[in-house]
C-alpha cells in the first residue's frame, strides 16, 4: 500500500458534525474503496473488517452519513469530481465536473430539480461519451452550494442570476455551452437560454417545471392536501418535503415508474440529509407553484431561438404529454422530443441510460451539423 494515501480513523465517528464538509466527503469516501484495494493483503483484513462494523454502526446510528457516503461514491464512480469556485463576496458554488474545457466543443451545464443536488446527474453522466465536458452544478440552498442570503430572491430570477454568476467565475462564457435539467432545472435550462441566448448553443429540457393543460402527477396526487391548507403548506402537509422514510417511500412511488425497495434506514437518512435546509426548501415549494412561476417558462418560450430537445417521461401507453404539445406549439426551433417510456417524473431515477443516450444523441448530432 502507497504509504502516502489516505486513511480516516472512524472511531469517533459519534463526534462528526451532522453535515459533513465537502472535504470530510472527499476522505470518508475512500473507506470502503481502500478497503476492496487492501484484501489482498493479510494485514489489511483487520482493516476490511473494521470498515464492515463500522459501517453497520453508521446504518442504523446514523443513516445519513451512509447516505452520503453512498451519493459521494456514486459521483466518483459516474467519472465526476467534486470542485467549488468562489465569489468576491464569499458565495461558495459547488458542482460536479467530467472531463475539461475544450475550444470549439460545446461543454454541458446540467441544472437538478428541486431539493437535490449534482448527485442526481451521476447515473446519467456515467454514460456520456468520455470526452464530453459535464458540469452538475448545485444550484443556489442546495447540495454543498451556499444558501441564499436574506432577502435574496429564491425564484427562477434569482436562481439565474446566481447561474450566470457561476458560469462567469467558470469561465464557460468564453463561447456558448448546452445546457440540460430537469423538473426545477428543465425550466431553468429554458429561461436561462431564454434570458442569455449569447451564451447557450442548446437546451435539452426533461420534464421542465410548468404549467400545463393537464396536472403533473405529483400535483394531482395531492391537490386536494395542499386545498385544504389554503395553498399554503407546512412541512408536515408538503408533499415535496416528506418527513419520514415511510412519506419518502410514498413520494417516489408517484414519481417513479419502477418501484424498488428500499430499506427504511436508507429512506430515513436521505430524509435527515434535507432537514437542515427544510424551511428554505418549503419557501422555494410555495415559490415554484405560484401562478407566476408555472407560467413563467411558457411566456418566453418564443425566445429561445436556439436548438431544443425536450425529454419528458411516460407512466402508461397514453401518447398525449400535455407539457410537450405546449412546448411543441411555441418553441421555435425544437429539434428533438424524446418520449421516455416506462418512466415517471424522476428520468434520473427510471431511465438514466435512456436519457444519457437521447441527450448524447441530440449533441452529436449539433456537432455533426457544425462541421
Amino acid at each position: 500500500m502507497d504509504s502516502e494515501e489516505p486513511l480516516l480513523d472512524l472511531s469517533n465517528i459519534h463526534q462528526l458534525p451532522y453535515t459533513l464538509s465537502v472535504g470530510t466527503m472527499e476522505l470518508l469516501e475512500e473507506v470502503p474503496l481502500l478497503s476492496l484495494k487492501l484484501l489482498g493483503n493479510p494485514a489489511s483484513v483487520a482493516l476490511a473488517m473494521a470498515t464492515a462494523v463500522t459501517s453497520l454502526y453508521i446504518y442504523f446510528a446514523y443513516p445519513r452519513l451512509l447516505v452520503q457516503m453512498y451519493f459521494r461514491i456514486a459521483v466518483r464512480l459516474s467519472g465526476m469530481r467534486l470542485r467549488t469556485v468562489t465569489d468576491d463576496k464569499g458565495f461558495t458554488f459547488t458542482f460536479g465536473e467530467r472531463s475539461q474545457q475544450v475550444q470549439g466543443r460545446p461543454s454541458i451545464l446540467l441544472l437538478h430539480g428541486f431539493s437535490a443536488d449534482h448527485f442526481m446527474w451521476a447515473p446519467i453522466v456515467q454514460k456520456f461519451a468520455p470526452d464530453v465536458h459535464a458540469v452538475a452544478l448545485d444550484l443556489p440552498g442546495h447540495g454543498f452550494t451556499s444558501d441564499p442570503a436574506d432577502g435574496d430572491d429564491i425564484g427562477f430570477e434569482g436562481q439565474l442570476h446566481r447561474m450566470r454568476q457561476f458560469v462567469r467565475l467558470m469561465g464557460m462564457d468564453q463561447q456558448p455551452f448546452h445546457v440540460s435539467g430537469v423538473s426545477m432545472g428543465g425550466a431553468l435550462s429554458g429561461l436561462f437560454a431564454a434570458k442569455f441566448p449569447e451564451l447557450v448553443c442548446s437546451v435539452s429540457m426533461c420534464c421542465p417545471s410548468m404549467k400545463t393543460p393537464q396536472e403533473g402527477q405529483m400535483i394531482a396526487a395531492n391537490r386536494e392536501t395542499v386545498k385544504q391548507n389554503g395553498g399554503r403548506m407546512t412541512l408536515e402537509s408538503c408533499p415535496l418535503l416528506p418527513q419520514t422514510g415511510a412519506a419518502l417511500q410514498d413520494m417516489l412511488r408517484v414519481v417513479s415508474y419502477r418501484q424498488t425497495y428500499v430499506p427504511y434506514q436508507i429512506l430515513q437518512g436521505a430524509v435527515d440529509l434535507r432537514k437542515e435546509r427544510n424551511h428554505f426548501y418549503l419557501e422555494l415549494v410555495h415559490e415554484l407553484v405560484s401562478e407566476n412561476s408555472r407560467s413563467h417558462l411558457e411566456s418566453v418560450l418564443h425566445r429561445i431561438t436556439c436548438p431544443v430537445q425536450v425529454l419528458w417521461g411516460q407512466q402508461d401507453q397514453v401518447v398525449h404529454v400535455s407539457g410537450v404539445e405546449v412546448l411543441k406549439a411555441k418553441l421555435p426551433d425544437l429539434r428533438r422530443v424524446d418520449i421516455m417510456p416506462c418512466c415517471g417524473h424522476a428520468v434520473n431515477l427510471d431511465q438514466p441510460k435512456l436519457v444519457a443516450n437521447a441527450l448524447m444523441d441530440f449533441y452529436a448530432q449539433l456537432q455533426a451539423e457544425k462541421s
